[in-house]
């Protein structure tokens, strides 16, 4: 009975996969990306769903990449490894919060900077 070794360059390694396995959102503008690869990889950033637009927006071999500032809109990354092999893409929805949600919750804040500070100073009043 014969033994033959595969050598390690025939075992082809997995292609690279994104670690969310369904689209992401933000309500924020920022998130981490998140993937599964041997070795150094190349995401690309595409605001059009055939990557015909895309850029690319890391090059190296990180685990993970956070990203911040992105306005709203829908935003697919891809991940591609050393040898070629590329993941499926990923799909960001960013829906900011509302200018008028924003507006309400720091006057809500502000009232209640002014109550605390009505409280102190009506509390160091009452002790003299």
């Amino acid at each position: 009975m014969a033994v033959s070794a595969i050598p390690a360059a025939a075992i082809a390694a997995p292609a690279p996969s994104f670690s969310a396995s369904e689209p992401l959102s933000s309500d924020t503008g920022y998130t981490t990306l998140d993937w599964d690869a041997s070795g150094e990889v190349v995401i690309q950033q595409a605001r059009k769903a055939d990557f015909s637009d895309a850029r690319t927006i890391y090059e190296g071999p990180n685990h993970a990449l956070f990203l911040s500032g992105l306005s709203g809109g829908t935003y697919y990354f891809s991940l591609r490894d050393e040898t070629g092999a590329q993941s499926a893409p990923l799909k960001l929805t960013v829906t900011h919060q509302s200018l008028t949600q924003a507006l309400i919750l720091t006057a809500i804040g502000f009232l209640v900077f002014i109550a605390t500070v009505a409280v102190i100073f009506r509390g160091a009043r009452d002790d003299k």
